[in-house]
């Protein structure tokens, strides 16, 4: 992988959406909402939306809002954006099993309208445990990993049982990786993040629920091991841009010291 990776393009679509990506590797770009885009199969990637988690979350007792529609409308605007000819869900597509009905209505109405627009793909996750028997007659596929020549899609959540593939790039979800900038107030925010070499991908939740995981702690063993002990690149993601923050490591110390109130300090992690 080169040390100076390029920069996000933009293009505006006959569509009227202008489109921003970011390539990561030969084939695959990165996307601000922490999709992945394949363009010569117009195939979208996401990872971890779990659907329907806020009547998850009632379900357990916790009397929050009902904002779900929050994840729908990010999904759907990224399909009107890229129009792929196929998307395939890197596992958690939903939260819980034994929906309720207004969320088995909601998830239902949710993958039918995607539907019409795509071939929809759904790869086995932890959450997904049930999902082929209470969803299976919807118009899509199931399956433990998702292949398109050298790339192979697994969820990640089994990686010490999972037979690995001995070449091409893996893709992995389950992690839900993020960094954290501290503010000048002294309070943190955490950005998703794209964790990159030729091996091994590993996707930002897609859900704008998802607590990420900040890796600055360190990649569990079976993860570690996907990357073959390569470098390991992180990319950022704003909600309109994806930045390439270079080498992890050294991205992680970086934002250890970064004031986000100096714009011209923030943008300095642009290739």
């Amino acid at each position: 992988m080169p040390a100076t990776l390029s920069r996000a393009s933009a293009t505006l679509g006959d569509n009227g959406y202008l489109s921003i990506t970011a390539p990561l590797l030969p084939g695959i770009s990165a996307h601000p909402s922490g999709a992945l885009w394949l363009p010569s199969s117009r195939t979208v990637l996401v990872a971890d939306l779990h659907l329907g988690y806020s009547w998850a979350q009632r379900r357990r007792g916790e009397l929050g809002p009902l904002a779900d529609f929050q994840a729908r409308d990010k999904l759907l605007k990224l399909c009107a954006e890229l129009e792929p000819q196929q998307i395939v869900f890197v596992g958690d597509l939903v939260h819980a099993p034994r929906p309720c009905q207004p969320e088995r209505a909601y998830i239902e109405e949710t993958l039918s309208l995607l539907a019409k627009q795509a071939a929809i793909v759904a790869v086995r996750g932890n959450h997904d445990r049930a999902f082929a028997r209470e969803f299976g007659h919807l118009a899509l596929s199931t399956t433990e990993a998702w292949c398109n020549g050298d790339i192979t899609a697994i969820h990640g959540d089994r990686l010490a049982q999972s037979p690995l593939p001995q070449s091409g790039t893996l893709i992995l979800g389950h992690l839900h990786p993020s960094l954290s900038i501290r503010e000048a107030s002294g309070a943190s925010q955490k950005l998703p993040v794209f964790l990159v070499n030729p091996h091994c991908v590993v996707m930002p939740a897609f859900s704008p629920f998802a607590r990420g995981y900040d890796v600055a702690a360190g990649l569990p063993q079976d993860l570690q091991r996907c990357f073959q002990a390569e470098p390991i690149h992180a990319y950022l993601t704003t909600p309109t841009r994806v930045i390439h923050a270079g080498l992890l490591d050294s991205a992680i110390d970086r934002l250890a010291e970064l004031d986000t109130s100096t714009a011209s300090r923030f943008r300095s992690f642009r290739s």
